[in-house]
């Protein structure tokens, strides 16, 4: 499904990642572990090439999206779903208006289909009653949901997220991670840069460590958290665990 060869992204001089190789399939549930600065968000940004790497490639579906011209990258990115820490909602827009309008403006779908698809998911994770409001009249578990309802509402084959429970309070983390548990039922394919370890551990089917610019391990969860190989992973686990 996606295929990464040989990828490096450099800012000047500074690596922060170079010749990484891996392999994402249909279902695949991978969770991307690693210190601080180890360089997880910028290969997440680079996958779906809201960052160039510097070189290598990024194989979607036979199709390389770092060699593709402009017209054939935002055809293939619109395969990849975003979810960011932050939420990334526009503020003037209403819920429903946040998650019709790439739906509307990028894939041509009428408004009236955009719509019936946002209340279908809003239904899904329980916000239908929020289609018009406003993001600043959620609270940030609300927000996050709405933000993965905006990515799958472009039906993507893939959903990319950086960390989407981290700026949450405790007791939000939950209702995230609950729909993100539902995905994973439902067969979605997804790559989560996360901290929560239980998740990692219960949810994924593959674990990718990250450190020093390189992907180090690509373990089952059960491998990775009862047999790490490196010393990295080793000492990340005793700090997280």
């Amino acid at each position: 499904m996606i295929k990464i060869e040989n990828l490096t992204k450099k800012f000047k001089d500074n690596v922060i990642f170079s010749n990484l190789d891996a392999e994402v399939h249909k279902g695949d549930v991978i969770s991307l572990l690693g210190p601080s600065g180890a360089g997880k968000s910028t290969f997440l940004r680079c996958i779906n090439m809201l960052g160039e790497p510097t070189s290598g490639k990024i194989i979607l579906n036979g199709e390389d999206l770092v060699t593709s011209s402009p017209k054939e990258l935002t055809k293939l990115r619109t395969k990849i779903g975003m979810v960011f820490q932050g939420f990334n909602l526009f503020e003037n827009k209403t819920i429903l208006d946040n998650i019709t309008l790439a739906p509307i403006k990028v894939k041509g779908m009428t408004k009236e289909a955009a719509e019936n698809k946002a209340h279908d998911l809003l239904k899904t994770v329980g916000l239908d009653n929020k289609a018009a409001a406003y993001p600043a009249s959620l609270s940030g578990g609300q927000s996050q949901r709405v933000a993965i309802v905006r990515a799958l509402a472009m039906d993507p084959e893939v959903i990319l997220f950086d960390e989407p429970t981290s700026a949450l309070d405790p007791e939000k983390v939950g209702e995230v991670l609950n729909v993100m548990k539902e995905l994973a039922q439902q067969d979605m394919t997804m790559i989560i840069v996360t901290h929560e370890m239980e998740f990692a551990k219960n949810v994924s089917n593959q674990i990718w460590f990250m450190d020093d610019g390189k992907i180090q391990e690509q373990q089952t969860p059960e491998g990775f958290f009862e047999h790490p190989k490196t010393d990295n992973a080793k000492r990340f686990l005793s700090k997280m665990i």
